[in-house]
């Protein structure tokens, strides 16, 4: 079987600031796919592809990963992103919470300097739920998330039935009690295999088209360039709405101007 692995760095063991990526992000996210990775094993999936979605897609030390996956690093990939319908099971490492959640660590929708909400026919999403959508197209299921406990929280809340692994519980945005890396990814390690083991029992997340996408910028001027690069309608001071007929079409409207 095969697993699609979208790894990102704020849900990541131990981690509550942009400023340690590189002193300490980089490591931390390996280790935690890398105990993904493992229990997925145990549960019997075979193939693996990494995608490192954090920032550039730079985040990873590709000798710091386990040798059985395959990593997509770099910027700008064409869409979907490597993801296919090839795919068993869509597992999200390192995921972080929407923005705005109460105590999400470092919690964002996309781009944390521009974008304040993101709503799909009138449903308040985030990563998780995007990608959980996108998956479910090529009808690939969700079947696992790690990160903060704000972070699973949401999973359940937008997929239903899945594992998770919490590794850390936000005490404010950047703040939060961490497990230990060795616990965690014991952790990590075992809810994977027991997502993996019950692959069957999930379902893709599917929502019928049209869509209306309602983006919220933290600024109104970032509107304004938004309407002007992708035109669509002004529903709010700082809100546009664009019409997508599926998804794929939502996600190539963020990357001509929303990211």
């Amino acid at each position: 079987m095969r697993a699609f692995i979208i790894c990102d760095y704020e849900g990541t063991t131990g981690t509550v600031s942009w400023d340690e990526e590189q002193k300490y992000g980089s490591a931390a996210m390996a280790g935690d796919v890398n105990a993904a990775i493992a229990g997925l094993r145990d549960g019997g999936f075979t193939e693996f592809v990494v995608r490192d979605f954090h920032s550039n897609g730079l985040t990873i030390n590709p000798c710091d990963l386990d040798p059985v996956a395959t990593l997509i690093r770099g910027s700008s990939p064409p869409f979907p992103y490597g993801l296919s319908p090839d795919f068993d099971a869509l597992i999200f490492v390192g995921a972080h919470a929407r923005a705005g959640v109460a105590n999400g660590v470092m919690s964002h929708t996309m781009n944390n300097r521009t974008i304040f909400e993101v709503r799909v026919n009138g449903v308040e999403i985030g990563e998780i739920g995007g990608f959980a959508l996108l998956a479910g197209y090529y009808n690939v299921p969700l079947i696992f998330v790690a990160g903060d406990e704000a972070a699973c929280q949401e999973a359940r809340e937008i997929v239903g039935e899945l594992e998770v692994a919490v590794v850390k519980t936000g005490l404010s945005r950047q703040c939060a009690v961490c497990l230990h890396p060795s616990v965690a990814r014991n952790l990590i390690r075992d809810k994977a295999a027991s997502a993996a083991k019950r692959t069957a029992d999930f379902k893709p997340l599917r929502w019928d088209g049209p869509f209306s996408l309602d983006v919220t910028f933290h600024y109104a001027q970032i509107a304004d360039e938004a309407i002007t690069t992708l035109g669509g309608q002004r529903v709010g001071d700082r809100t546009v709405r664009l019409h997508c007929d599926t998804i794929p079409e939502l996600f190539r409207c963020f990357e001509r101007g929303f990211k």
